[in-house]
């Protein structure tokens, strides 16, 4: 039987799931090469596990603090507003030596909506605080001594945000403008539909305007309007971050796909990573930019990106012109405008 200090030391036992209610973590055993090729480490990620082991959560806590000698190092984090180049930001990142980086993570959904229903954890920020980071410190263990564990979260758990600075952790909001994010909704039909109302559900319960609107009013809501909602939460709680934290920093997607080496460059200096210019000029110029981020088996670049987004907004140009003003009218809890601010520094050093 495995122990629980060996689960807490290893990396390649990943923290796949907890349940706050019910005391439990799951670890689920997997390479390092098996974490970095799976496009989201939530039950896609099956095929890649040979092992798991369940704990009660407190005792691992518990464990995890009584070790004072314990040298983990925060990861950085890549937050997104979905539909906008993140899955490939990480992938470009991704470096054995350098830096491994974690898609979406389905524990990390777990913490987000523990952190909005969790009543207990609601009642007590110190404990709410304490999970957090040592959440974050599981998914910051190292495979390779100097290699930097990047993370990024689905953006369900965009309310993750406060908790990753509190921790230490280096932070970068990556965004995309309402148009391409309703180009994206289109294109993708009937299940991110469906999906955009699973997340205007869960962005709900967060702090902000939406959880304001009446269920009856939400209910005769449009799917675009809809997706635009989630949208606009998703700004304002960025351009809220951005305010508060002026070491966090935002990216506008188009810059990656225009400008991959420089942006690569920045990005990997403002997180704190170890690339080197050879790596960085590798991953800019390699496969990665010339396939499907999610389906490796894909060839997909930005011309070919460029060309379908044109082809659906020629199609769909009517309904857009007239969710695009609506949208812009919105207010839900703060004001919030593109591009926004604490732009990546990408010139060239």
């Amino acid at each position: 039987m495995t122990k629980l200090d060996d689960l807490l030391a290893d990396p390649g036992w990943f923290p796949e799931a907890m349940d706050t209610g019910r005391d439990t973590l799951r670890f689920a055993r997997v390479s390092r090469d098996g974490l970095a090729k799976t496009p989201f480490l939530d039950q896609r990620m099956a095929p890649v596990i040979s092992d798991r082991r369940d704990v009660r959560l407190s005792e691992a806590l518990a464990a995890w603090d009584a070790d004072k000698a314990r040298k983990v190092r925060m990861p950085a984090f890549l937050f997104h507003s979905a539909f906008c180049c993140s899955t490939l930001l990480a992938k470009a990142l991704d470096a054995p030596g350098a830096c491994l980086a974690l898609k979406e993570p389905d524990i990390l959904m777990h913490l987000a909506n523990a952190l909005r229903v969790d009543e207990a954890l609601k009642r007590d920020p110190a404990r709410a605080k304490r999970l957090s980071a040592f959440i974050f410190g599981l998914l910051g263990r190292q495979f390779a001594k100097g290699e930097r564990v990047l993370v990024k979260p689905t953006n369900s758990g965009n309310n993750l945000i406060t908790p990753v600075r509190e921790a230490g952790a280096p932070a970068l909001l990556l965004y995309g403008d309402l148009r391409s994010f309703l180009i994206s909704v289109i294109k993708k039909g009937e299940p991110c539909k469906g999906f955009m109302r699973l997340q205007y559900n869960i962005f709900s319960l967060d702090p902000g305007g939406l959880g304001a609107i009446p269920h009856r009013q939400a209910m005769g809501f449009t799917d675009l309007q809809v997706a635009a909602l989630v949208w606009r939460h998703q700004m304002e709680a960025f351009a809220g971050a951005l305010e508060r934290d002026r070491d966090l920093a935002s990216l506008d997607f188009t810059a990656l796909l225009d400008r991959p080496e420089a942006v690569l460059t920045a990005v990997s200096r403002h997180l704190k990573l170890r690339h080197g210019s050879a790596r960085i000029a590798a991953a800019a110029t390699g496969p990665v930019f010339r396939e499907n981020s999610k389906d490796a088996g894909e060839a997909y670049d930005p011309e070919r990106r460029e060309r379908d987004a044109a082809a659906l907004e020629a199609t769909h140009k009517d309904t857009l012109d007239l969710i695009e003003p609506w949208a812009a009218k919105l207010t839900l809890s703060r004001p919030a405008s593109l591009p926004l601010p604490h732009p990546l520094d990408i010139a060239a050093r």
